[in-house]
């Protein structure tokens, strides 16, 4: 006589599929929620990067800025406006004093 297998009966082969189709149903879940936290880590990320290239851009402006003012800064037409500002002025007749050992006073 031929034995019939029952299709209902919780042998091992049905369980290890079972424990097969759980595990490849968690693996799936994992690599879905890795592939979406990729994702939002790389937007968030661009983010960021189009943020520091902004900023770099209005460093720069703003270093450009500041290298213009130094250098109108240190001209000579400057320096002369500045130092007429401050009572510094052309002296009209040079005196020289001469290096003669007479000229200069001695102490006793």
């Amino acid at each position: 006589m031929i034995r019939r297998k029952n299709f209902n009966s919780h042998d091992k082969g049905t369980s290890a599929w079972k424990m097969k189709k759980y595990m490849l149903l968690a693996v799936g879940a994992v690599l879905a929620i890795s592939s979406v936290f990729m994702t939002v880590e790389t937007a968030t990320s661009g983010v960021e990067v189009s943020s520091l290239r902004q900023k770099q851009g209005e460093l720069s402006m703003e270093k450009r800025n500041m290298e213009s003012t130094l250098v109108r800064s240190l001209s000579i037409n400057g320096l002369e406006e500045k130092s007429g500002e401050m009572g510094y002025i052309k002296p009209n007749m040079m005196v020289y004093v001469s290096q003669s050992q007479e000229a200069m006073a001695k102490l006793p």
